[in-house]
């Protein structure tokens, strides 16, 4: 039978309510999706303008650097297990230790995290909230043993020594997998843990103390004002509904924004090149064939991730030029022969395919290599 004493525990905790859990919850998960109209979250120039860790950056002033990676995660499978174990674990933590200390914990866990990556792997951009999660991780280990005394023994093993199987096994995974920043997680354990032995957690009709409120507005307007100097010095591709449906699905070894514009590109051009060059020559016994290359292409065109206002409107213009040498080629195919109506409008597709070609190529010059366009070679 549970004593009276301990229901009462059970009920005055188990009945607070755990906003920020769920907050930090839809936050990660809102924060991807406009990773995701950016061109997706393995996207290397959309994670740098997002905000990963990025030591050289840091070194240079921009220190929202150690905040916004906590909200950031690198591929559908990185934001699942850390969203996960989020749901499973927050809650727990925001009920002992309720919403104010919560905060604290995660964000001060968190930047912690970053703070391991960015002292023991340096030249790695890194970002996820595992630090955090590790720090939730430490906070019931070092809770279980410190309040052992005055927690229900049912709800005392599944905390303290509870907790290490799942830290080792943790620990062990993190350690195997060369992808995953181990510096991070051990940085925001050990956090979490000297935290839950500095905090008290909020005990059963207590009133929250104003310093844990202080404290939680204060880090919850740091995070806000990261955010805003990520959005004032944003330079990465630009947020549109087309890339949306790549950006969302992204797992691992995803190609980056910019080498599939390239590749849509570099395409267009080559399949307009050999079909203007054969209709020039009059070869027309493989129509068929070019109007197949050339109709794929225009399918390419219309799946290019979006980076610029500019390069949209040119990679638009392509798709035109494209358009009409797909119907000149049917009407050719058509005809059975190359009249002279057919040489007028292949001149003025060609004339037209120079222009968007030489613009896209000084748009490429000017502002490409903020998106990782590299002009001077083809890829």
């Amino acid at each position: 039978m549970i004593e009276e004493d301990h229901l009462e525990f059970l009920h005055a905790v188990w009945t607070r309510r755990t906003p920020f859990t769920y907050t930090f919850f839809a936050a990660n998960i809102a924060i991807f999706v406009l990773m995701s109209l950016a061109g997706g979250s393995m996207d290397p120039g959309t994670l740098m303008a997002f905000g990963v860790k990025d030591n050289a950056r840091i070194d240079q002033g921009e220190i929202w650097r150690l905040v916004t990676p906590i909200f950031l995660h690198i591929g559908l499978i990185h934001l699942f297990f850390n969203s996960y174990a989020l749901w499973v674990v927050g809650p727990t933590v925001e009920k002992l230790y309720g919403s104010e200390r919560f905060v604290i914990l995660y964000l001060a866990s968190g930047v912690a995290g970053v703070l391991g990556s960015y002292f023991y792997h340096p030249d790695v951009p890194s970002a996820g909230a595992s630090g955090a999660i590790f720090g939730f991780l430490g906070v019931l280990l070092v809770f279980g043993f410190r309040y052992r005394h005055s927690i229900p023994p049912f709800f005392k093993r599944a905390v303290g020594v509870g907790m290490l199987p799942v830290i080792i096994v943790n620990l062990v995974i993190g350690f195997i997998i060369p992808s995953i920043d181990i510096s991070a997680h051990i940085a925001g354990l050990v956090a979490g843990a000297l935290l839950a032995a500095i905090l008290p957690f909020q005990s059963p009709g207590s009133e929250t103390h104003s310093i844990f409120k202080g404290l939680q507005m204060a880090l919850l307007a740091v995070v806000l004002i990261s955010f805003y100097e990520v959005a004032a010095h944003y330079d990465g591709p630009r947020l549109s509904v087309r890339n949306l449906p790549n950006g969302l699905t992204q797992i691992m070894g995803s190609n980056p924004s910019s080498q599939r514009f390239i590749d849509a590109i570099n395409n267009a051009e080559n399949t307009f090149e050999q079909s203007a060059e054969e209709l020039r020559a009059g070869a027309i016994g493989g129509l068929a064939k070019m109007g197949t290359d050339v109709s794929k292409s225009i399918d390419q065109l219309r799946r290019i991730p979006s980076l610029a206002a500019r390069s949209d409107e040119l990679s638009a213009e392509l798709l035109r030029v494209m358009q009409d040498q797909y119907d000149l080629i049917r009407d050719i195919e058509r005809a059975g022969t190359v009249t002279f109506a057919h040489d007028r409008r292949l001149k003025e597709n060609v004339d037209r395919y120079e222009k968007v070609k030489a613009t896209l190529l000084k748009w490429a010059e000017t502002d490409g290599q903020k998106y990782g366009i590299q002009t001077g070679k083809r890829r």
